[in-house]
């Protein structure tokens, strides 16, 4: 069978569950960069671990490949499954770690300094975050999904969406408000 790029989720979803590889294959590929990123902002930053989430929920999509309808919704199911393999994760200690990015070159030390303490702040303040405002903040702000499309992946209202997000975004102003304040003098 010949696969094309823009065959759909359930073409493809067919086709692996006749047993085609290829079109699994492409499945992972569409979908694995979305779920690893939202893995690993769900687990605070670790990227190992976020790998681990992405993998599990395809190795899950691959055991029910001949009994999963995903009626368009396939990337839905993707993000509850690693959804919930993240809340698993997250009933255990996690240990963040700091990013290696130290800036751009002929940036001042005390600059790259100031911008990996404030991503560090943000990426505490996130996980901070009630687990279930973290899902809902993380799929809008940082993947660009539609209230719509969250909704379907958390399965909760959109309407539960909109005040999740509307919440955790008063959380975090709440929390980085100190470093909203040093900016400003920075600045001035």
């Amino acid at each position: 069978m010949v696969i094309h790029d823009d065959e759909s989720d359930d073409s493809l979803m067919e086709k692996a569950a006749a047993g085609n590889t290829a079109a699994f294959d492409r499945i992972v590929r569409r979908h694995q960069h979305r779920l690893q990123r939202f893995a690993t902002r769900m687990l605070g930053g670790d990227s190992a671990r976020g790998a681990d989430v992405a993998v599990g929920a395809f190795l899950r999509l691959w055991e029910s490949r001949g009994t999963f309808r995903s009626c368009g919704q396939l990337g839905a199911w993707l993000l509850k499954s690693a959804y919930r393999q993240c809340l698993d994760l997250l009933g255990e200690r996690i240990h963040e770690p700091l990013d290696a990015d130290f800036g751009t070159p002929g940036e001042s030390l005390d600059a790259r300094v100031e911008k990996t303490a404030l991503a560090q702040a943000v990426r505490d303040a996130v996980m901070e975050l009630p687990q279930s405002h973290r899902a809902v903040l993380v799929l809008s702000v940082y993947e660009g999904m539609s209230y719509d499309a969250i909704a379907a992946a958390l399965e909760i209202p959109a309407g539960t969406v909109a005040s999740r997000k509307n919440h955790a975004i008063s959380i975090l102003r709440g929390r980085l408000a100190a470093w909203n304040d040093d900016l400003l003098e920075l600045r001035q």
